[in-house]
């Protein structure tokens, strides 16, 4: 036990094993900064980043030296509760090994875990050595400080404990502690911060088929407007940022705090871009004129497909003629006033046809044939994680679409993680040579997705998402 009168917490992300390597960016997680800076207010806490001090190893060699260099940093550092941000699956092998690293050389101190792979796996935390002491699913803050305080009466608990955390409420909300992690990013990131994501609210009402959100509280809680605008400035202007990414599962679902923070905003003349993900659902055609008078910002949505039995499948909207006539709505009105805007496209969802894909496409051509827009268009392939309604229902999927889960536990694997979180085939119809037929109607749509683009919707496309568009001359005449 530290000499303090509180337990002291090493609050620590673990980093990602079989990452990657052409996955460089680096990004503070500010999800662990909103837990440390909560807990801190109560404990001595340190904040670490194995993935930033020590890299992603993706070979059995490189793992071995990250575990000599968790073993020194661990050494070197006091605490009595290891408290590990286990975010995402990829993140698992990482975390079981630092957990393990921590209790051989520090058999009575707790080792706790926490995140969305724990929130839906929790049984593979459980070891018959007892490596980790708590599970915390869900959110983290109420339940960790619980722990933290009970610690120096109870001690380690006898065998593993899992718990369902309570939720915070808006009013419990502490606003970000910069201080617990100036000094690490003035070591890693000297040159400031560029891009920093921020969490202003918490809670999607939603059910996607593909997303781990729901395992956490749904209900919409968010900061006041003034204090999420505060919190934006103060880290841009802390950090020389040239933009604020803000991380919301749903983005300003409630009206007035929508437009109230958005009024807010345009009064504080932000310099940096802003950068927000939404659905159509939640902007309002009074909205937009609010929105105009931000130069610098850019709006994402989850739109994710453009077939109606694609997107009933993922649980997306229980009307999606009226989803899709409603986006195409607020995305005209954004563009006829210049707003850019991007719409996310998931393609392979189990059950996906040449028939779903042809009424996307079909869906998406219409757009396209639109002229000097501010649409753009990110397109990716499922990725298949723990936790969501595709995880807990695969044999459903299987028997009715004959979709085939390759890699079902492959943050198991000794293998390129993000690469087999996408192996797998969707339906029967799309096996085989088919598997990739949507890349191929997507590269046939290549010189449409540039020409759709006002001139200024394609440089700033061709500058952050599409670099070989760069080679454009239109990209470089300005």
């Amino acid at each position: 036990m530290s000499e303090s009168k509180r337990p002291a917490i090493l609050l620590t992300y673990p980093s990602c094993f079989y990452y990657p390597g052409w996955m460089e960016r680096l990004e503070i997680k500010t999800s662990q900064l909103l837990l440390a800076s909560y807990l801190s207010r109560d404990f001595d806490v340190t904040y670490a980043d194995f993935e930033i001090l020590i890299g992603r190893p993706n070979s059995p060699t490189l793992i071995k030296r990250f575990e000599r260099r968790v073993r020194e940093y661990l050494s070197l550092h006091e605490y009595d509760i290891l408290a590990l941000s286990c975010w995402t699956s990829l993140s698992y092998r990482a975390a079981v090994t630092v957990a393990r690293i921590s209790r051989e050389l520090f058999p009575d101190r707790l080792v706790v875990v926490g995140g969305y792979h724990p929130s839906a796996r929790p049984q593979e935390f459980l070891t018959d050595d007892n490596l980790f002491d708590y599970i915390i699913l869900g959110e983290g803050e109420l339940a960790l400080k619980e722990i933290g305080l009970g610690f120096p009466q109870n001690g380690r608990p006898v065998a593993t404990r899992i718990i369902k955390a309570p939720s915070m409420k808006f009013d419990d909300f502490v606003p970000y502690n910069w201080g617990l992690v100036d000094s690490f990013i003035r070591e890693h990131f000297p040159g400031g911060l560029g891009n920093i994501y921020m969490y202003l609210s918490r809670g999607c009402p939603f059910n996607c088929s593909f997303c781990m959100e729901p395992l956490k509280d749904r209900s919409w809680r968010a900061f006041s407007p003034d204090t999420a605008v505060q919190m934006m400035h103060e880290a841009a202007a802390r950090y020389k940022s040239f933009a604020i990414a803000i991380s919301d599962a749903c983005f300003g679902l409630r009206p007035s705090w929508r437009r109230e923070f958005l009024k807010r905003l345009i009064e504080s003349k932000p310099p940096f871009w802003i950068i927000f993900e939404t659905r159509s659902e939640y902007l309002g055609l009074e909205d937009i004129p609010l929105l105009a008078q931000l130069e610098k910002l850019e709006i994402q949505f989850g739109l994710e497909s453009g077939s109606v039995e694609i997107l009933q499948l993922m649980n997306k909207t229980r009307q999606p003629e009226r989803y899709l006539a409603r986006f195409r709505e607020i995305s005209h009105q954004l563009s006829d006033n210049g707003i850019l805007h991007r719409a996310n496209m998931i393609f392979n969802h189990p059950g996906e046809t040449q028939t779903t894909l042809e009424e996307t496409f079909a869906y998406m051509d219409r757009e396209l044939a639109r002229t000097d827009t501010s649409l753009m268009w990110a397109c990716h392939g499922y990725m298949h994680f723990p936790g969501c309604e595709l995880d807990t229902n695969q044999k459903y999927y299987e028997d009715k679409f004959c979709s085939r889960f390759l890699s079902p536990r492959w943050w198991h694997e000794e293998i390129d993680q993000y690469e087999n979180s996408q192996r797998f085939v969707p339906s029967r119809d799309l096996d085989g040579e088919r598997a990739g037929l949507w890349k191929k109607m997507l590269a046939d749509r290549e010189e449409a997705l540039r020409n759709t683009l006002s001139p200024r919707a394609f440089r700033f496309a061709a500058a952050k998402y599409f670099l070989d568009w760069q080679n454009d001359p239109r990209f470089r005449k300005n």
